[in-house]
């Protein structure tokens, strides 16, 4: 497990710089945030894009922003909507993004189940984020949003199988396989 965080200031930047953390998930609410931007892009570091409440031509202006950054830069197709129904997912997103951008792109999903990431995963998604809880009953603004620690075992179990099934090809006109 790696440690992750979403900084809102540039002093939280300077603090997880110095814990030497890896990549900085930028929220959907910061994309536009360009004083933010350049200091977390001062650092060299992975960037983890959030899309929930950006157009496309707001994201567009922020990788262009970014494009300069020495590391590597994803973006994630994302709902701000917590719980996200399945109606507002945005699958059909990922692929305008794969389409418009060269870069890895993922989904941050909100919907509480483990449906839109296997989806996704399916469609081509290099990233997946989603939110975990001990407990869906617990108390906090993510809980119902969240998958259960088994729920997460699932997802994962899931998206290793389709990686898989995409990456071993089947040849219908050889079937010798099956003749022995």
């Amino acid at each position: 497990i790696e440690f992750m965080s979403s900084p809102f200031s540039c002093a939280a930047v300077e603090l997880l710089d110095n814990l030497e953390m890896k990549k900085f998930k930028v929220g959907s609410g910061e994309v536009s945030n360009f004083l933010l931007l350049e200091k977390i892009k001062q650092t060299g570091r992975d960037i983890l894009l959030s899309s929930g409440m950006s157009s496309f031509d707001e994201l567009d202006k922020t990788i262009n922003f970014l494009s300069s950054a020495k590391g590597r830069l994803s973006l994630f197709q994302c709902t701000t909507s917590y719980p996200t129904s399945a109606s507002r997912v945005g699958l059909n997103v990922i692929s305008e993004m794969k389409e418009r951008y060269s870069l890895p792109i993922g989904l941050s999903d909100h919907s509480g189940t483990i449906y839109p990431s296997l989806a996704a995963s399916a469609i081509g998604a290099e990233l997946i984020e989603v939110h975990v809880t001990f407990d869906k009953r617990m108390f906090g603004p993510d809980a119902s949003s969240s998958l259960t620690i088994d729920e997460l075992k699932v997802l994962v179990d899931g998206v290793r199988f389709n990686d898989e099934t995409f990456n071993n090809k089947i040849n219908k006109n050889d079937l010798t396989e099956y003749l022995t």
